[in-house]
Parts: C-alpha cells; sequence; structure tokens
C-alpha cells in the first residue's frame, strides 16, 4: 500500500509544469552532449542527435513503478562505455527516454546528463516534457530523483551498450 501511495504521489507531481530555464547556454551542435534548457533540449532533440547514440531497438513498457508509461532509451558515447561499477557516471553521460502514447506517438521526452563529478541525483541535470509543458528542467530536479534514487547506479536505471559493429 505504501509504495501504491508513492507511486501516486510521483505521478502526480510529475503533472506539475515547471517551466524551468528555455537555455543555459550549452552549445547546441554536439551530437554526444545534449544540452540544458527547455528550448535548445527540444531543438537539439529535433535535429535527432540522439538516433546516432545506443538505443533499444524498440519501445517497452515502462517498469514497474514507473510513472513514464512505454518508452525506448538512448545512450551517449559516454554513459554507453562507462567502466562498471557503482561509483558516479563520468560527467557528459547523458540519456534520453522517448515516452510514447497510447497511439504509438512519441508523447514526452525525459533528458538526464550528468554535469558534476560527484554522487547523487543533484550531480545530474533532469527535463521531461514537450514544446507545451515541462514537468522537470533543472538540476537536481526533485519531481526526477525521487524515483531515480533507488536505480542501480549513481540514479541510472538503464545504460543501453553500445552496437557492435
Amino acid at each position: 500500500m505504501q509504495r501504491l501511495l508513492i507511486v501516486a504521489i510521483v505521478a502526480a507531481s510529475a503533472c506539475v509544469d515547471d517551466p524551468g530555464p528555455e537555455t543555459f547556454g550549452d552549445p547546441t551542435t554536439d551530437p554526444q552532449l545534449p544540452p540544458r534548457g527547455s528550448t535548445d533540449l527540444l531543438d537539439w532533440i529535433a535535429a535527432g542527435h540522439y538516433l546516432a547514440w545506443s538505443c533499444e531497438a524498440a519501445p517497452h513498457p515502462a517498469r514497474p513503478g514507473s510513472g513514464h508509461g512505454p518508452n525506448r532509451i538512448c545512450s551517449n558515447t559516454v554513459l554507453a562505455t562507462a567502466a562498471p561499477g557503482d561509483g558516479p557516471f563520468p560527467v557528459g553521460a547523458a540519456a534520453v527516454k522517448e515516452v510514447f502514447d497510447d497511439t504509438g506517438a512519441i508523447r514526452v521526452y525525459a533528458v538526464y546528463r550528468k554535469v558534476e563529478a560527484a554522487p547523487g541525483g543533484d550531480s545530474w541535470y533532469w527535463f521531461e516534457g514537450d514544446r507545451d509543458h515541462n514537468f522537470a528542467n533543472g538540476q537536481g530536479d526533485g519531481t526526477c530523483t525521487g524515483c531515480h534514487a533507488a536505480a542501480p547506479r549513481d540514479y541510472v536505471y538503464t545504460v543501453v551498450p553500445p552496437v557492435a559493429p
């Protein structure tokens, strides 16, 4: 019952608009590093940069307890090739999650990017949203860190390994 209540609270909190900054002034053309800020990030996504990363083959149901819905995750080279272990991921590690609606269309994007060489959710930039609504948009955003704190390593549940050439 307690877990169900936590999931309900997290799902409800994900419905709150969190516009955050539109830009942080990050470069917007690096294909391996998503920029921070809603406008810069969504423009970068629209350019398709992350599609060249290591991506899951197809959308799949959300992991138990996730408020994301059906999704597909892509990991950049820094995340996909990070040394195994249980310590923090390197600065520059990033992932893009496409979250799908019932028709199979992408509903929103969820993005995380390691911005500090330290453990913890505050060392990541978090974004979830689309052009009309942002549900998370900032470093250490509690909308994301609340669930990702239970991840097996440094707030990351899924690392998509590189595809062998």
